[in-house]
């Protein structure tokens, strides 16, 4: 397929945590146009047995297909734990949130890293396999999946009763590693956890955080850049949504966590599990 400059870039995720993938990249390229498909219906994906997963993966994959995206950033951690059995169902390069953490983790000095995520990112394995492959030195990897942390976020963004479940499941998913295990950095594992990087620094003020986002939209921009897609600077890029979920919400998610240029929010069918 022959991209243009003006081609659109795709963002998927399970919910309204790939927001945060959205918002990096409107940061570092905000002449680019994006398409967000947020799967709210099925939320959270690491709670669902594989196949089911990769099925819904490939939905959303053929969804930004139609629309010609020129590269497609596959926020959610779950699906990227699987993106191998997903990419052929897209033309354009995939850029996936597993990758660019086990990345950035590589340029850091540190010996023991925590990471927090979904069960089935946890169960896959899939973060101390890269982070282990890519670092040039011995890396301890302690891996948490946390089966309720999404659904906090997704539903309690914004209310401060609700932040405060959200702050109590932190404290149980991250207090042993933190306080016992003395991890060096935390890699945030699932699109959700850095739209409550906040919280976490109000309860570990002294732990750095690995949000694989900002190397998302560095690896975009290196990416458009080689290829000479890059769109034309000084006109502002649009974000469309797209959500299987509840559009009022997302729409209200969107402005809170600093979204910017929104043009329409939509309902998109769910696949049919």
């Amino acid at each position: 397929m022959q991209y243009r400059k003006d081609s659109p870039i795709g963002v998927i995720d399970s919910g309204i945590g790939g927001f945060s993938v959205a918002r990096q990249v409107q940061k570092l390229l905000p002449e680019e146009n994006l398409i967000y498909l947020g799967d709210g219906a099925h939320i959270p994906y690491g709670n669902h047995p594989q196949e089911t997963i990769v099925a819904m993966a490939r939905y959303m994959f053929r969804f930004m297909e139609r629309r010609q995206v020129k590269a497609l950033l596959v926020a959610c951690n779950t699906i990227s734990c699987v993106v191998e059995q997903c990419e052929s169902a897209v033309s354009c390069p995939t850029i996936n949130a597993v990758q660019a953490g086990a990345d950035a983790v590589s340029r850091m000095d540190v010996e023991k890293v925590g990471v927090i995520s979904t069960v089935f990112t946890h169960q896959s394995r899939c973060y101390p396999r890269r982070i282990r492959a890519q670092s040039p030195k011995k890396v301890v990897v302690l891996s948490c999946g946390c089966p309720d942390l999404a659904r906090l976020v997704e539903h309690n963004l914004g209310d401060p009763e609700g932040m405060a479940q959200v702050e109590d499941n932190l404290r149980k998913e991250l207090d042993h590693m933190v306080l016992v295990d003395k991890i060096q950095c935390c890699v945030l594992g699932c699109t959700h956890y850095p739209l409550v990087t906040d919280s976490i620094h109000k309860l570990y003020p002294d732990l750095p955080l690995v949000d694989p986002a900002e190397q998302m939209a560095l690896d975009l921009r290196d990416y458009l850049d080689r290829e000479g897609l890059r769109r034309e600077a000084g006109i502002p890029g649009r974000l469309d949504i797209f959500t299987t979920g509840d559009v009022k919400e997302y729409a209200l998610r969107a402005k809170q966590v600093g979204l910017e240029r929104l043009g329409s929010v939509a309902f998109y069918p769910p696949m049919e599990l």
